[in-house]
């Protein structure tokens, strides 16, 4: 099982703390759901991630395989559950239930990313993607920026 890094900013106990690099500002942590949850693409890990200048910085290792971020995992799986009905289905009413009720939560199109492709096909050539990694879905310790 995969579980987010002490850095995550994810973390609750991390957000809104100063970072040279503001990882854990509010506006940040926005621009990186809106991305995660629309299903631009999945969010590196930042510690295992050497593309970035400000990620080698704080201690990402020159060739390292960048892995997804475990945090923004959680938060994307716990809204895929909040999109289920009550017997653990994802279908058209418990989608537009989830869409009405959840504003800051996975759009229509990050729908297609990570309910079609990202599971449903995960793994197929062509159409899918990777299988998310596993993760405790219910770690109290991650959360959105309240």
């Amino acid at each position: 099982m995969n579980r987010p890094c002490d850095q995550c900013p994810w973390r609750l106990a991390n957000q809104g703390k100063r970072h040279p690099f503001g990882f854990y500002a509010k506006a940040n942590l926005r621009r990186l759901w809106n991305q995660v949850r629309s299903g631009g693409r999945p969010q590196s890990c930042h510690l295992t991630d050497p593309t970035h200048p400000e990620h080698v910085a704080v201690g990402a290792k020159p060739g390292a395989t960048p892995r997804e971020c475990p945090g923004s995992i959680v938060l994307i799986k716990r809204e895929i559950r909040a999109m289920a009905d009550e017997a653990g289905v994802i279908g058209p009413e418990s989608t537009e239930r989830y869409l009405a009720t959840r504003k800051r939560g996975i759009p229509r199109r990050g729908i297609l990313y990570w309910v079609v492709q990202r599971i449903q096909f995960a793994g197929v050539p062509v159409v899918g993607g990777d299988p998310l990694p596993e993760v405790d879905v219910d770690d109290p310790e991650i959360g959105l920026p309240r």
